[in-house]
């Protein structure tokens, strides 16, 4: 579990950053989150390669109320070989991870009041780490 907040981290890794990009998608606008979101996009195994998809992921999302309530980071991981498992075991998957997850990429685990979610993150806007998938890894009854 790497938790570590030192300036030398990327901000992708950085859970400090992370943070700040889980309070922006569950308060800023679908065109904000747009800006954040790295295209194409990772949800659970099924790539998203359209923006009108992604703008549409996004407003769904928001108009069923969806947020990351009570998020609290449980670890921070570098992308390794294995990463792409936690979205399947798809080539898919797999193929996403070479080839759309950049170097400095993180495997960010949340827990909130809905579960324990996957977050992806890699590269920046600005200080704060883009979003590059997602995924759940159970809900809470």
């Amino acid at each position: 579990m790497g938790l570590a907040s030192c300036s030398t981290v990327p901000p992708s890794q950085n859970p400090a950053r992370i943070q700040g990009l889980i309070k922006a998608l569950n308060t800023e606008p679908v065109e904000r989150l747009m800006e954040r979101s790295n295209r194409p996009f990772l949800l659970d195994g099924e790539i998203i390669i359209r923006e009108a998809d992604m703008e549409a992921l996004w407003q769904n999302l928001r108009n069923g109320g969806f947020t990351f309530l009570n998020a609290e980071i449980l670890s921070v991981t570098p992308v390794g070989p294995e990463s792409y498992r936690l979205f399947g075991t798809t080539k898919d998957a797999e193929f996403f991870f070479k080839k759309y997850v950049p170097k400095d990429g993180a495997i960010a685990e949340i827990g909130t009041d809905y579960g324990t979610f996957y977050i992806i993150t890699g590269s920046r806007t600005w200080f704060t780490p883009k979003i590059i998938g997602f995924t759940s890894k159970g809900v809470n009854k």
